[in-house]
């Protein structure tokens, strides 16, 4: 493979998309308030119903690193879009851990 090539329809993509930038970060924003609203809630719900963490732990080790990262990068970046979903994500994942230790 050519990078060359590669270089050339990263950019044509990225030239693409770049009417569609401000609706990608709200879809984007969207989509990660639901997952931090609708998925980590019903997971922390149902380990707290049964009583036993049903998660593996390095899902939830992968979730912490995530957000750690991504959170600086974000605000280093400029990257509004995702940032409060990401701080919730990243305040579940500390519930998960929680009753993971406890559970």
């Amino acid at each position: 493979m050519d990078p060359h090539n590669d270089e050339r329809v990263t950019e044509r993509l990225a030239r693409i998309l770049e009417p569609w930038k401000a609706r990608l970060g709200k879809l984007t924003l969207a989509c990660g308030i639901g997952m931090v609203l609708l998925g980590f809630p019903s997971q922390i719900y149902s380990n707290w119903k049964s009583g036993v963490c049903g998660i593996d732990p390095v899902l939830i080790v992968v979730a912490l690193v995530l957000y750690a990262v991504r959170i600086p990068y974000q605000v280093s970046a400029r990257a509004w879009y995702l940032l409060p979903a990401d701080v919730l994500g990243l305040a579940a994942s500390f519930v998960l851990v929680y009753q993971y230790t406890t559970y």
